[in-house]
C-alpha cells in the first residue's frame, strides 16, 4: 500500500492549491461527499461577495458627501484607502493569473475572452470579485460533472480549481480588510465620535454620520468575515484536514467580529484625543509583533530570508487589528500573549479616553465607548474559548465537527497563498 505524503511550499509553486500524484492509486480519487460543493459553500461565497461590495459602495458614498459639502480633507484621506488597496490587490492578482498561466494543463489554456473578462475586472479595481464568481463557476461545473458517471475524474479537477480561486479569493480579501477596510473603519470612526461630541449639528453633518455610521458597521462585518471565510477556505483546501461545521464558522464570525469591534473602537477613541499616540502604538505594535514572528522563526517556511522577513512585516500589519495563524500548530499561548498585549493597548486607550473628558458634554457617548469595548471584548475571548473548546475540527470535545476527509493518494503543496 502506497503512502501518503503531503508537500509543502510556500513559494515558487504556480498556484495556491495544486495536487501533486506522489503515488500510485488503484482507484480514481472521488471526493468525498462532506467537501462537495453544495448550498450552504454557495451561500458563503455569496456572503463575501455582498460583503465586498456593500464595503465598497458605502465608502463611495462617502466620497460623494464629503466632495459635495467641501469635505476636502475627509475625501482626501478616504480616497486614499481606497485607492492604494484596490492598486496593491490588482497587483497581486495579475502576477498570480500570469504565474498561473503556465500550469494549466488540465484545465487547458486560458481563452482569449477569459483574459478580456479579467483585464476588465482588473481594471475596474473590483478583482476579489472575478475570483469569487469564478469560485461558484467551477462549483457548480463540478457538481454537474460529478452526475455524469464519464466525467468523474473532470468533477475533481474542476472541484480543484473551486478551491485553487476560493483560496486565492479569500487571500485578497485579507489584503483588502488589512489595507481598506480596517483603517476606513477607524477613519470614519474617529470623524463620527467627535461630530457626536459636538453639540450643534447641521442637517448635512446628520446625514453624514448615519452613511459612516454603517460604513463602519460594514467594515468591521467585513473585516471579521473575511477571517472567518479564510480559514474555511484553506480547511476546505486541504484533504488532511477535517472542515469546520457550519455552527462552528458562525461561532468564529462572532469571535472575529467581537474582536475586531473592540480593537476599532479602542484605536479610535485613543485617535480622536491623541491621533500621534496611536500611530505610535499601531507602529510599536507592528514592529514589535513583526520581529516576534521574525526572532521566532513562525513563517521559516519561506523559500528564502527577504520572503520570511516580508511575510512578518505583513503578518505584524495585521496584527494590529487581529490576529491570523502563521502555520500548523498549537496556538493557545499565542492567543494568550495577543490578546494579553491588546488587553493593556485598549485598556491603556479607555485610561486616556476616561481622563481626558472630552465628550463629558455627550454621557451616552463618554461611558457608552468604554462599556462598548470592553463587553465586546470579553465576548470575543469567550466566543473565542467556546470555539476552541467545542467547534474547532480538531477539538476532542468538538460537538459541531464534521467528518474527517477521507484519506487520498493526491498529496496538496500550498504556496504563500495559503500559509495556515
Amino acid at each position: 500500500m502506497a503512502q501518503d505524503c503531503t508537500v509543502v511550499h510556500f513559494s515558487g509553486e504556480p498556484s495556491s492549491v495544486r495536487i501533486e500524484t506522489l503515488k500510485t492509486n488503484d482507484a480514481p480519487y472521488k471526493i468525498p461527499d462532506g467537501n462537495q460543493f453544495g448550498t450552504f459553500y454557495t451561500f458563503c461565497i455569496v456572503l463575501s461577495i455582498l460583503t465586498y461590495i456593500i464595503d465598497i459602495g458605502l465608502a463611495i458614498i462617502l466620497l460623494y458627501y464629503y466632495q459635495a459639502n467641501g469635505f476636502g480633507s475627509y475625501f482626501a484621506v478616504t480616497l486614499t484607502f481606497i485607492l492604494l488597496p484596490a492598486l496593491f490587490m490588482t497587483a497581486f492578482n495579475l502576477r498570480w493569473y500570469i504565474v498561473d498561466h503556465d500550469d494549466q494543463q488540465s484545465m487547458g489554456r486560458t481563452s482569449t475572452c477569459q483574459w478580456i473578462v479579467r483585464i476588465i475586472f482588473l481594471l475596474l479595481q473590483i478583482s476579489p470579485l472575478l475570483r469569487y464568481f469564478d469560485t461558484l463557476y467551477y462549483g457548480i461545473r463540478s457538481v454537474v460533472s460529478r452526475n455524469n458517471a464519464h466525467d468523474q475524474m473532470l468533477s475533481t479537477t474542476y472541484y480543484r480549481r473551486m478551491l485553487d480561486e476560493d483560496s486565492n479569493g479569500a487571500l485578497l480579501r485579507l489584503f483588502h480588510c488589512f489595507l481598506h477596510a480596517g483603517p476606513q473603519c477607524v477613519i470614519q470612526l474617529i470623524i463620527l465620535v467627535r461630530h457626536l461630541s459636538e453639540e450643534n449639528h447641521s442637517h448635512v453633518e446628520t446625514e453624514m454620520a448615519v452613511v459612516q455610521a454603517w460604513t463602519v458597521l460594514a467594515g468591521v462585518i467585513s473585516i471579521a468575515w473575511s477571517l472567518t471565510s479564510y480559514h474555511r477556505s484553506i480547511r476546505f483546501a486541504r484533504d488532511d484536514k477535517n472542515k469546520v461545521s457550519w455552527e462552528g464558522i458562525m461561532v468564529a464570525f462572532i469571535w472575529h467580529l467581537m474582536s475586531v469591534v473592540s480593537r476599532v473602537l479602542a484605536l479610535s477613541l485613543l485617535a480622536v484625543i491623541y491621533p500621534s499616540w496611536m500611530g505610535f502604538m499601531c507602529i510599536l505594535h507592528w514592529v514589535v509583533m513583526s520581529l516576534w514572528l521574525t526572532f521566532e522563526h513562525l513563517t521559516a517556511n519561506c523559500v528564502n530570508k527577504c520572503e520570511e522577513l516580508f511575510l512578518s512585516c505583513a503578518l505584524g500589519l495585521a496584527y494590529v487589528l487581529a490576529f491570523i495563524s502563521p502555520r500548523d500548530g498549537p496556538t493557545r499561548y499565542v492567543y494568550l500573549a495577543y490578546y494579553l498585549v491588546c488587553f493593556m493597548e485598549n485598556t491603556g486607550a479607555l485610561v486616556v479616553w476616561c481622563v481626558t473628558n472630552n465628550s463629558l458634554n455627550n454621557s451616552a457617548l463618554y461611558y457608552g465607548a468604554p462599556i462598548t469595548q470592553l463587553i465586546t471584548f470579553v465576548l470575543a475571548v469567550a466566543f473565542l474559548l467556546l470555539y476552541y473548546r467545542y467547534c474547532h475540527p480538531s477539538s476532542p470535545k468538538g460537538i459541531f465537527i464534521t467528518c474527517p476527509s477521507s484519506k487520498s493518494g493526491l498529496s496538496k503543496s500550498y504556496n504563500l497563498r495559503s500559509y495556515s
